[in-house]
């Protein structure tokens, strides 16, 4: 059985360097948990003035 996790990073109003620099972290911060990536969506809120990167993880459960 998999266990699932959602991390969101936070693009309106940054540098893409920076934004790459957080998508990044919390990759490796997750693969530190033992998470493993699956996939990267682009997620537009409130009428497109608020924009996210949502990471989405999965690992088994022990």
């Amino acid at each position: 059985m998999l266990e699932y996790k959602v991390v969101d990073v936070r693009a309106t109003g940054r540098a893409p360097e920076a934004v790459g620099a957080d998508l990044e972290q919390a990759l490796n911060e997750a693969s530190a948990q033992g998470w493993t990536y699956r996939d990267t969506r682009p997620i537009i809120y409130n009428s497109s003035t608020t924009g996210y990167f949502l990471i989405l993880l999965d690992r088994e459960l022990t």
